[in-house]
């Protein structure tokens, strides 16, 4: 049996690393993450065995959460005033956004109200998922509507900054290579268990990241530390996390994963509608760059928007802590829902 799973594992990993490999050849955005993600999913979808722990996921999400948190320099520090006008206008995009697409989803695709709900989110792949689960609402469609959304959001934003932005960053491949420290790794064994238990104890959102994540940005904005690793360990740690998501279509026939991308499309062109009035706004109101607030607002997960912001080079400390304040703004909602919404959803599928 052990020797079954070790191979089922390596044959993962190896499909995960072709896609990776196809997507940073063809220049796409955050190769290592989605190129794994689409190849997995299709092998899934085609009826191969494909498998990796969640268990084995979390380590290398606290690593991206390491490496995220190096990009909070103490430059930060006389930028966070103007930040605090944008992080108003995000907390109230996120449930005129929710509400916008969750009436289009009705509209359209004819669902039941709670699969609308927990589907037009903003963002809380997880916590959505909890709240279908609670009100007996379809999770699985949730979920992987959730992590379809992430990864069309990831593919069409970068598109949309070159198309409306000409120049605001150039498209180039991303490699394993020996520069950076490998001393730094030593950062990683200590700061990843320690965020993460730090993070389970404060009952941080998302504690996997958001723990290592911000023991690293504190370090880093104090001057504490500088993180030099090599970018080795981050294209791994995305290529395991990549490599996760797509196992998650096993078991899905091709018809319903062609409903819940159908589902995703509509989630995607409705929140990214609901951000245009606030791009003109904030752009008149602050000197924030305008392909930073894209990416802030961008309906992704706080880790894709994280990376895809460092990787772009355009403001990854602005757009992480926008997508902090997003999921916490998601939870808040879910609370709210949970006392409110809750009962009517379980009457609703008590009745169907």
């Amino acid at each position: 049996m052990l020797k079954k799973n070790i191979k089922i594992f390596i044959k993962t990993i190896l499909i995960g690393l072709l896609g990776g490999i196809i997507f940073n050849l063809l220049l796409l955005p955050l190769p290592w993450m989605l190129g794994p993600a689409f190849s997995v999913a299709i092998f899934a979808l085609s009826g191969v065995n494909v498998d990796l722990s969640r268990n084995f996921r979390a380590p290398f999400v606290g690593l991206t959460g390491v490496w995220l948190g190096s990009y909070f320099q103490p430059s930060i520090l006389n930028d966070v005033y103007i930040w605090i006008i944008s992080i108003i206008f995000l907390v109230l995009y996120v449930p005129l956004a929710h509400f916008f697409s969750y009436f289009i989803l009705l509209k359209t695709r004819k669902i039941n109200k709670p699969e609308a709900f927990f589907i037009g989110s903003a963002g809380g792949l997880l916590e959505m998922t909890l709240g279908a689960e609670e009100c007996k609402a379809d999770a699985k469609r949730v979920s992987l509507t959730h992590m379809t959304r992430i990864f069309l959001t990831v593919m069409f934003i970068p598109n949309l900054l070159l198309i409306f932005f000409p120049g605001a960053y150039e498209r180039e491949s991303t490699w394993p290579n020996l520069e950076g420290s490998f001393l730094h790794v030593i950062a990683f064994i200590v700061l990843i268990p320690l965020g993460q238990y730090i993070g389970k104890k404060l009952n941080f959102p998302g504690h996997s990241l958001f723990g290592p994540l911000i023991i690293s940005a504190i370090l880093h904005v104090f001057g504490y530390f500088k993180l030099e690793a090599n970018i080795s360990f981050l294209i791994i740690s995305q290529l395991f996390i990549g490599t996760f998501f797509g196992c998650n279509m096993n078991g899905v026939s091709w018809k319903l994963a062609g409903n819940y991308l159908i589902d995703a499309i509509i989630v995607v062109l409705s929140l990214t509608l609901c951000i245009v009035p606030f791009l003109f706004i904030l752009g008149l109101l602050t000197s924030i760059n305008v392909e930073a607030i894209l990416l802030a607002f961008a309906p992704g997960g706080v880790n894709e928007m994280g990376l895809l912001a460092a990787f772009l080079n355009i403001e990854p400390a602005y757009v992480l802590t926008h997508h902090l304040f997003r999921l916490c703004t998601v939870l808040m909602m879910l609370i709210f829902a949970k006392k409110f919404l809750y009962p009517k959803f379980k009457k609703m599928k008590n009745f169907s």
